[in-house]
């Protein structure tokens, strides 16, 4: 064979040879927050970090603090507090990660699904793409999430949330930025890396969640419907009563 033909023959073998996807870490199935609320078991190997207050700059720390302690007042008296869900809204971006039920992901090389049982909430990560910039995108509970590899870490980057979407009652302006990085710290064990930033805080607000694969678990469907609570004048959650 001559090094002419030689070539030619290996150009269409490799034109014709799909080369093998790169392997990451397969985060596909159910999962449930670690610890489960409740729960008094924990493995410290696998234990969340604990979530600091938000580090927010004097002007929004005062009337945030003024807040925190009316709903301390409430809880105290036994009343629940009157958050979005109390008008059928969801979490949104990050508190959905949170959440107290399961949540199921599903991931495609282009794309990543994280659907949580409440509300039935799914945020969408477009993979390998650039972050728009926050106002060239219509504000969103869950934002424009996009997503890249780092070895076997998913690194998510958040931008476009609702100003009135909020985790722990901090207020943040539109263009807050959440950054992820989930990877597995065991074959059962998952970790969600957050780091928040905004021009309403000092510095990054950063904590971490646990998540643990559940097995033969099928999420349910959660829907808010006829639903008569409201919250009143002083913050308390009330009854319509017919």
């Amino acid at each position: 064979m001559t090094i002419a033909s030689f070539r030619i023959t290996l150009g269409a073998l490799l034109a014709t040879t799909a080369l093998p996807a790169l392997a990451h870490s397969d985060f596909t199935g159910m999962w449930e927050r670690y610890p489960v609320p409740g729960q008094k078991q924990v493995d410290q190997r696998y234990a969340p970090s604990t979530i600091p207050p938000p580090p927010l700059k004097p002007e929004f720390k005062g009337p945030y603090e003024i807040q925190q302690k009316k709903l301390a007042a409430r809880i105290a008296e036994g009343q629940p507090a009157g958050d979005n869900y109390v008008h059928c809204i969801p979490d949104g971006m990050p508190a959905m990660m949170m959440g107290m039920f399961p949540m199921e992901i599903v991931q495609r090389p282009e794309q990543v699904n994280i659907t949580q049982e409440a509300f039935n909430q799914t945020r969408r990560i477009y993979m390998n793409q650039p972050l728009p910039k926050w106002d060239e995108i219509d504000p969103s509970f869950f934002g424009r999430s996009v997503g890249h590899w780092q070895g076997d870490t998913l690194v998510v980057e958040t931008t476009g949330v609702k100003s009135y979407v909020t985790f722990r009652w901090a207020p943040h302006s539109e263009s807050m930025k959440i950054t992820e990085r989930i990877h597995l710290i065991a074959p059962d064990y998952l970790k969600d890396e957050v780091t928040v930033e905004d021009d309403h805080l000092e510095k990054p607000w950063v904590w971490a969640w646990t998540f643990h694969r559940m097995k033969d678990y099928k999420i349910q469907e959660y829907v808010c419907e006829d639903n008569r609570e409201y919250v009143d004048e002083q913050g308390n959650t009330r009854l319509r009563v017919k």
